[in-house]
């Protein structure tokens, strides 16, 4: 009896942290790549420029928005 509770308490465990897992990795590195641009923008690396709404647009080295 005991040990079909503590199989039962790690297997759901296991698929709450797999769960966990595969629904905030992606958010981790979207996250990192917006805090990277916003980095890379304001320390001249990137040429853009910031639209009324507060989003960046950035710019072509050939001058073209996109």
């Amino acid at each position: 009896m005991e040990t079909e509770l503590i199989m039962k308490v790690v297997f759901y465990s296991g698929l709450l942290v797999g769960c966990g897992y595969y629904l905030g990795k992606d958010k981790g590195v979207k996250v990192g790549a917006g805090k990277v641009v916003d980095h890379l923008c304001d320390n001249g690396y990137l040429r853009h420029s910031k639209k009324a709404d507060g989003n960046i647009e950035l710019i072509k080295l050939n001058g073209e928005i996109e």
